[in-house]
């Protein structure tokens, strides 16, 4: 049942993720995967491992030009399988100035995923024109996907189950 619930997300982004224009891109902003309990800078712990690589299995086709984490070890570990498969460097974004740092993205018009926290991502999809609800510690799983047509944002909101799983 799993296998086609993410086959339906994969369909979906590969039709979401083809430009309707030459205008067209799309900012996917994903919370890092479950982490190990460590009191300070945690990388990924099993399941996060696996939820990394089913986030690289959806991602993969999607268009994705560049793959960007903030400075910690569970974002880069969960931005870098899908790095991998797309022959691309997990590049880290500076926080503290979102506006900035999500004017740059929409400059330049690629097809960029963005590795985040809980206490950022949401802030971040807003700032970049889409929907996101505010997300717990103990919330995984959601990839936000917005595509930018001209002037207009169409934002979807996709569940993993498996990768919403904690511990």
């Amino acid at each position: 049942m799993k296998h086609i619930a993410i086959f339906a997300v994969m369909i979906g982004l590969m039709m979401n993720s083809e430009p309707v224009q030459a205008n067209a891109f799309t900012l996917y902003f994903a919370r890092h995967a479950q982490k190990e309990k460590a009191p300070s800078n945690p990388g990924l712990n099993q399941q996060g491992q696996r939820s990394a690589q089913q986030l690289a299995d959806i991602l993969e086709y999607a268009g994705v030009e560049a793959v960007l984490s903030t400075d910690y070890n569970r974002t880069r570990e969960t931005a870098q399988p899908l790095a991998e498969r797309l022959k691309l460097q997990v590049e880290t974004y500076p926080t503290g100035d979102n506006e900035a740092f999500i004017r740059r993205l929409l400059d330049q018009r690629k097809t960029v995923l963005v590795v985040g926290h809980s206490n950022t991502v949401p802030e971040l999809v807003r700032l970049a024109g889409g929907q996101a609800p505010d997300l717990s510690e103990r919330h995984y799983g959601d990839i936000f996907q917005l595509t930018y047509i001209d002037d207009t944002v169409l934002t979807t909101r996709l569940r993993i189950p498996t990768y919403a799983t904690t511990d």
